[in-house]
């Protein structure tokens, strides 16, 4: 089930970054078969009563998983939020003109950090509305690292530039999207608002899976704030991301290298001879 969820993950987010690279004939398909969507998600609300609880898992950088409260909702508000989404940006696919789509291409960098600052922003609000795990989980950025790597080799390639713009952008798509990430850690926290990003009731002893030590902080506090959220994702995170963005970007290159050997360049037509 994972797998197949990663696969519908990376093949949404594909199509998101590679949007101005599609045809306008495709892009209008793909923005009804979104609306559609949308009103598959209504019909689902409609139909769906009662109240549903979820609880929400955090975890300390790589390690074991712990809880940070409890999610309760009416069952059928993920299914609004969906509806909501999905019209809006189906809407908003059938509105833009052509110059944006044409931009859209040329701004890689800005789209992948929109995309996945986005997502994030998401996951907030579906584990707010107590969404079922497999959706909060499917609405991560942990996974789209090399996905984002592949798609900036491409755009780096397109430009002509050279493996020191595709490092730099990584580093500056880790930072700024993590910071926008330990941005609602802190928000969440504050104001209680729920989800694995809400620390004010997550009174649990966190293990550090790098060192083996223990840690307990008061629950809500600046020592919590800093020490799980602002520290991992202003300076773990990111180099996660570097990481498995160059293991996606390698992937890529490989793969381009292996089309442009077995699709080259036509032969040259030979001449026909004279007399």
């Amino acid at each position: 089930m994972r797998a197949f969820i990663v696969l519908l993950t990376w093949s949404a987010a594909a199509v998101i970054l590679c949007w101005g690279r599609i045809s306008a004939p495709w892009r209008r398909f793909l923005a009804l078969t979104l609306s559609a969507a949308g009103f598959g998600f209504l019909i689902l609300a409609l139909n769906t009563g009662g109240l549903r609880e979820m609880p929400s898992t955090g975890g300390f950088l790589l390690g074991s998983r712990y809880v940070t409260g409890t999610a309760s909702a009416s069952a059928s508000l993920p299914h609004y939020v969906m509806t909501g989404l999905c019209l809006l940006l189906g809407t908003a696919a059938l509105a833009l003109p052509e110059s944006w789509a044409r931009a859209w291409s040329r701004r890689w960098l800005m789209v992948a950090i929109l995309m996945s600052a986005t997502v994030s922003l998401l996951r907030l609000v579906l584990e707010v509305a107590a969404a079922p795990t497999t959706w909060t989980w499917a609405a991560g950025i942990t996974g789209l690292a090399p996905l984002v790597g592949a798609f900036f080799a491409v755009s780096v390639r397109a430009e002509r530039a050279s493996w020191g713009r595709l490092v730099g952008s990584l580093l500056v798509y880790g930072v700024t999207v993590r910071a926008w990430v330990a941005l609602l850690y802190v928000a969440a926290t504050r104001w209680h608002l729920g989800s694995h990003y809400d620390l004010s009731a997550a009174d649990v002893a966190v293990r550090n899976p790098l060192t083996g030590a223990v840690y307990q902080f008061p629950p809500g506090s600046f020592a919590q704030l800093v020490n799980l959220a602002i520290v991992p994702q202003l300076v773990f995170w990111p180099l996660y991301t570097l990481c498995a963005g160059l293991f996606g970007a390698g992937l890529a290159t490989i793969a381009m290298w292996a089309w442009s050997r077995g699709h080259g360049p036509a032969a040259p037509p030979i001449p026909a001879p004279e007399g």
